[in-house]
C-alpha cells in the first residue's frame, strides 16, 4: 500500500512540475509568427454611433497595430505590459508562474491546475485520515484548529505539532478550493470559446456553437483525451493564432447566420 502511495505521489509531482515548466518556457508571443508589414483590411466594421463596446470589438477582433511592440498583431492578441510583448490569443497574465497564458501554453496551464488539484485532494484525504488517528474523534476543537490554526495555538487549543498539522490541513483545503474555482473558470471559457479578456468585455464573436470535443481540440489538440496523463504527449492546439472561426455579423442589407474565418 505504501508503495502505491509513493508511486502515485511521484506521478502527480511529475505532471505538476512538467506542466508548470512547459507553461513557463513555451513562447506564445507574436514573435513566433511572421506579422504583415501592412495592416490587413478590417473584417469587422465598427459602428461609431454605438457605445464604446463596438470599438472594443472592432479593435480586438481585427488585425491592429501595437504601438509598444511596433508591429501589426492578429485578432485576439493583446499586449502584456508585464511581459512587454504581445501574446497570441491572450488569456491572462499568471502572476504565480510569471508568464502570460496564451495560444500555445494554455494546455499546460490547465493541466497544471488539474494535477495540482488532484494532488491537494489526495493530500487532504491523507491529512484527514492521519488527523483522525491522531485526535481520535472530530470535535469543535479540531474544526477550529483546522480552520484557524494560529488562533487555536495562541489560545492553547493546539500544541506545536498539532499546529503544524492543522496548518498543513488548512492550507491544502484553502488552496484546493481556490484552484477549483480556477479550473471551473478555465473550462467555462473553453466551452464558450472565449478568453478571459473577451469574457470581461462581453465579446462572444468566437462562440460558433461548436461541440464540446471540438472546443477541447482547439485548446488541447486532437489528442485531447491523453494530454492529462503526461505533459510529454504531443498534441498541438488547432490553429495558428492568426485566423479564427467567427460568427458572422449582422449587416444593414442582410442578416446572415453562420461562421466565417478571419
Amino acid at each position: 500500500k505504501e508503495i502505491l502511495h509513493l508511486l502515485f505521489g511521484f506521478y502527480a509531482i511529475f505532471n505538476v512540475m512538467g506542466n508548470l515548466y512547459l507553461s513557463m518556457i513555451i513562447d506564445t508571443s507574436v514573435d513566433t509568427i511572421i506579422c504583415p508589414v501592412m495592416l490587413p483590411a478590417a473584417t469587422i466594421q465598427a459602428n461609431t454611433v454605438d457605445n464604446k463596446s463596438q470599438d472594443l470589438i472592432y479593435y480586438h477582433c481585427n488585425w491592429h497595430y501595437c504601438h509598444q511592440c511596433e508591429v501589426n498583431v492578429p485578432p485576439r492578441s493583446k499586449h502584456c505590459f508585464l511581459c512587454k510583448r504581445c501574446i497570441l490569443k491572450h488569456e491572462h497574465h499568471c502572476s504565480f508562474i510569471g508568464r502570460c497564458i496564451g495560444l500555445r501554453n494554455v494546455r499546460y496551464y490547465v493541466c497544471f491546475l488539474v494535477w495540482t488539484w488532484i494532488g491537494l485532494f489526495y493530500c487532504n484525504i491523507l491529512h484527514m485520515d492521519y488527523t483522525y488517528e491522531l485526535v481520535g474523534a472530530f470535535s469543535w476543537r479540531v474544526i477550529i484548529g483546522c480552520l484557524f490554526p494560529l488562533g487555536a495555538w495562541l489560545f492553547s487549543l493546539l500544541d506545536h505539532f498539532s499546529l503544524l498539522l492543522s496548518f498543513l490541513c488548512s492550507t491544502s483545503i484553502m488552496l484546493s478550493l481556490y484552484i477549483s474555482t480556477l479550473i471551473v473558470q478555465q473550462f467555462f471559457l473553453i466551452v464558450k470559446s472565449q478568453t478571459w479578456h473577451e469574457y470581461q468585455h462581453n465579446i462572444h464573436l468566437y462562440d460558433t456553437g461548436r461541440s464540446l470535443p471540438t472546443n477541447l481540440q482547439v485548446v488541447f489538440g486532437k489528442r485531447w483525451q491523453l494530454v492529462l496523463f503526461s505533459p510529454l504527449i504531443s498534441s498541438s492546439p488547432i490553429g495558428d493564432g492568426m485566423s479564427f472561426d467567427m460568427r458572422m455579423m449582422e449587416t444593414n442589407d442582410s442578416q446572415r447566420i453562420g461562421t466565417k474565418r478571419i
